[in-house]
């Protein structure tokens, strides 16, 4: 006979007392669901605390707390000083008054930051499954992200009334990507022009790069501006096109003329679009209709930043990557930002990282400011300079 049986999260995931170094100690944070503290001890200067999520250092005048899966290494220095150093270039001490306390605290760390064996050890799912046994009645703010429920879509449709999207008539929420099923790297709604069917999106996606197809996710509120995020273009070395590609790229821009959110009301009830004029001829009016309808239709000139330099973009043509071809999308501008290839900020951060775990040496930083000081232009106290930047 077959039945189902209820496991609660504690049985799961249960809970294990803490290992107090002294009687008196009490642990110096409140704990996350699924949260429960190892230890608890006293370092030189400091309380210091490990749980199955955190590293905990409570110093007189500071507080430090990182996530386990944030450390990278952990080593002894100085016999009696714990070195954390974390992902984040960040780096931590901690003096302990005898050697054993350091190396055992060592030992400690050491154990927690170590890759588990399965997946169901990281901390995640522990929190999920406490979470999940939340009351609703306790409106506990993390059983609300963990639960699923209407609620969760609320938020991306108050994000869009926020930002003052037309929904009526230039843009609409698609749920193409529902339970991610188009693109696992999109969330499962996403904000298109209104005209744009699934039935394109899905032929845009099999045209770009992880089938990232290009979908808004910023508005400025007073410019109408918007900022859409894509993966690049599949052209190759046989330059491929896709007619659906280079119709959502144009419906963007489009979108944004139409979008009569953007176009403001002035003092005489006439209109005006703050996205096409400048800031002087804001207060200015428009008494015919006709020159409304016009500027509200107007394609607006559309940037695509690519955050590879021009070579590295070519480069990708190789491998069936690529980027937009000017001539293939009217009214567009395609700047590259020349940003390094992965391995270079590898490199850069490790060296930056190494640079901050080194000793202050005073040498070093008058050299550095000797030379900063040669390349600094020398502006006139009495003049300001903005720099603007133009969609």
């Amino acid at each position: 006979m077959s039945y189902l049986e209820c496991i609660q999260a504690n049985q799961i995931f249960p809970k294990k007392s803490p290992v107090l170094e002294e009687e008196n100690m009490q642990v110096p944070f409140p704990e996350l669901h699924g949260e429960f503290t190892e230890y608890v001890g006293r370092a030189e200067d400091a309380i210091i605390a490990m749980s199955n999520y955190r590293l905990h250092i409570k110093f007189k005048e500071s507080v430090v707390n990182v996530p386990l899966q944030l450390i990278e290494c952990v080593e002894c220095r100085d016999m009696f000083q714990l070195h954390v150093t974390c992902k984040d270039c960040k780096v931590i001490r901690c003096q302990f008054s005898t050697f054993e306390q350091c190396q055992e605290w060592l030992k400690r760390l050491n154990t927690a930051v170590r890759p588990p064996s399965r997946l169901e050890d990281l901390f995640a799912f522990a929190f999920h499954a406490w979470c999940m046994e939340v009351y609703a009645g306790e409106k506990e703010q993390h059983g609300e992200l963990c639960r699923p429920g209407e609620h969760v879509t609320s938020w991306f449709k108050n994000e869009v009334e926020r930002m003052g999207f037309d929904t009526q008539n230039a843009w609409r929420i698609s749920d193409i990507n529902s339970k991610f099923r188009l693109c696992p790297s999109y969330p499962q709604q996403l904000l298109v022009p209104a005209w744009i069917t699934d039935k394109e999106l899905e032929n845009v996606a099999a045209f770009r790069s992880w089938k990232r197809f290009p979908a808004v996710v910023y508005r400025h509120t007073t410019t109408g501006a918007v900022i859409a995020r894509c993966g690049q273009p599949e052209v190759s070395w046989w330059g491929w096109r896709n007619a659906d590609d280079e119709h959502l790229v144009q419906s963007i821009a489009k979108a944004c003329a139409v979008d009569s959110s953007s176009r403001k009301h002035v003092p005489n009830g006439s209109y005006t679009n703050s996205s096409d004029l400048p800031d002087t001829d804001f207060e200015s009016s428009m008494t015919n209709s006709s020159e409304v309808e016009t500027l509200a239709t107007q394609p607006h000139k559309l940037l695509i930043l690519d955050a590879r330099s021009y070579a590295a973009a070519v480069a990708n043509r190789a491998k069936g990557g690529g980027c937009e071809c000017p001539e293939y999308y009217p009214n567009c501008e395609v700047v590259f930002m020349g940003m390094a290839n992965i391995h270079s900020i590898r490199k850069s951060f490790q060296s930056l990282r190494f640079l901050c775990t080194q000793m202050p040496d005073p040498a070093k930083y008058v050299c550095v400011y000797k030379y900063a000081s040669s390349c600094t232009p020398r502006f006139p106290k009495s003049r300001f300079y903005d720099i603007t930047l133009n969609y």
